[in-house]
């Protein structure tokens, strides 16, 4: 526990929500702390963003505010520890038992113990000082595709934070365009390599002698230029790694530490690795190495799809919405309702990467400020009495697309895997209006 004694060391931060001037908070303030009282919820968002990180008391006993409002803003809030005060009476009310369990770390009924508040704030706060420092400025939440409020991205959110402190080897998987790179990112930023470098290597890109992979083998002169020597290593699309690669990787990764040398030099390099397609099934089939999957599957991470994440794609439409239009001086600020219902109806078959590239087509080609219907490249409702021969092009079409994401936008590859020929497969192409762009899926960040 953090002696209150310490606080004016500390500088301590606290903002107490509908608390009148109390003994407690005089003794905090002669003990160092900078307080803040507040009686208006406009107020309290705006002291507790510049505090933060703080301790906020909130006083619950007088039912001066909305147990509503007050949840959104603790649930919204970042490095803000919550106490709440209440009458013991109070403690019967569900909605109030429910708000001390999900967002605070203590609570207090009146008459107010001063002594055991004062101790527990000292104590929150050295708490807060302790996760700082594991805290990183990854920028906006988005960009590092972990942005949003659903409860499948919250529970990434989680499964990321827990596991980029530690050194196993973590398996991403699912499907294209999901933002797997980013949340490879992400780990890596968090984690205590992040002033170290981070490097995507794209498998199916990758040849059994490229001097990216020599920092496998030890045994490699490791003067290339480009060799790796220390960081996180992204394996993206690890699936399409060559059978000496996949071997390559799994003797590194038996290796024991000690023995990870080269010229009296260690390489400190953690493997991360993606997959849009089912490892343990290639396993079956023989095309992937067992045992290499059983020492990169040692924390799987699962990256939910935006058909999962429910009201999450109207809060990504608008962050790139506002976000291009600022990098394009564009006018397009915010979605009719109607879009907002189309943008939710769709099914996202490419994910954020396609609600990305969505709205930078309506922020660029839209001369208002509301985005509407038909700004969207995208089917405006279904219908019903669709022909026999278009739900088959449509299909045909889908399962195009599909194929060359497998193959990373390698026709021949993807002809062979459809049992068609290369001609009719361009055939195909043409008949759909489907360009292969190979750049574009083995760019690393754009591929995942």
């Amino acid at each position: 526990m953090v002696a209150i004694n310490d606080k004016k060391k500390s500088n301590g931060r606290l903002v107490a929500m509908g608390c009148t001037y109390e003994p407690w908070i005089a003794l905090l303030e002669q003990a160092g702390w900078k307080t803040h009282c507040c009686y208006d919820l406009r107020t309290a968002d705006v002291i507790l963003k510049e505090y933060s990180p703080c301790v906020c008391i909130v006083d619950l006993s007088n039912n001066d505010f909305s147990l509503n409002s007050i949840s959104q803003r603790a649930n919204k809030t970042k490095h803000v520890k919550w106490i709440a005060i209440i009458k013991k009476e109070q403690l019967k009310i569900d909605a109030i038992c429910q708000f001390i369990n999900n967002f605070c770390v203590d609570f207090f009924s009146t008459p107010i113990p001063s002594s055991q508040l004062l101790d527990t704030a000292g104590h929150q706060l050295g708490m807060l000082e302790i996760e700082s420092t594991s805290w990183v400025d990854v920028n906006h939440q988005c960009e590092v595709g972990l942005y949003g409020e659903s409860k499948s991205i919250k529970h990434l959110r989680d499964m990321v934070k827990r596991v980029s402190m530690t050194d196993v080897n973590i398996l991403l998987s699912g499907e294209q365009g999901v933002g797997k790179a980013l949340i490879a990112k992400t780990i890596h930023n968090l984690s205590k390599r992040r002033n170290d470098d981070f490097t995507i290597i794209n498998c199916s890109s990758l040849s059994d002698s490229d001097q990216r992979t020599h920092f496998l083998d030890p045994q490699q002169d490791m003067n290339f230029s480009g060799t790796i020597k220390s960081g996180t290593v992204l394996f993206n699309g690890v699936e399409e790694l060559s059978k000496p690669l996949q071997l390559k990787l799994r003797n590194y990764l038996q290796q024991p530490e000690n023995e990870k040398l080269n010229d009296q030099r260690y390489f400190d390099v953690r493997i991360i690795t993606s997959s849009s397609v089912d490892l343990e099934q290639a396993v079956k089939n023989g095309t992937f190495n067992k045992e290499l999957y059983y020492r990169l599957n040692v924390f799987h991470v699962a990256v939910p799809t935006l058909r999962e994440r429910g009201a999450d794609i109207i809060l990504l439409a608008e962050y790139y919405l506002k976000k291009f239009s600022t990098e394009y001086s564009t006018r397009a600020m915010h979605y009719s309702e109607d879009a907002k219902q189309l943008l939710l109806r769709y099914n996202w078959p490419g994910n954020v990467r396609e609600l990305i590239n969505q709205v930078k087509r309506v922020s660029l080609l839209n001369d208002s400020n509301e985005v509407n219907l038909e700004h969207f490249d995208l089917p405006k409702k279904i219908n019903s009495k669709l022909s026999l021969r278009t739900i088959k092009d449509e299909a045909e079409k889908d399962v195009l697309v599909t194929m060359l994401e497998t193959h990373k936008g390698q026709v021949a590859s993807a002809a062979k895997d459809l049992g068609v020929s290369r001609a009719t497969m361009y055939r195909l192409l043409n008949k759909h209006n489907i360009i292969p762009d190979v750049r574009y899926y083995n760019d690393g960040y754009a591929a995942e």
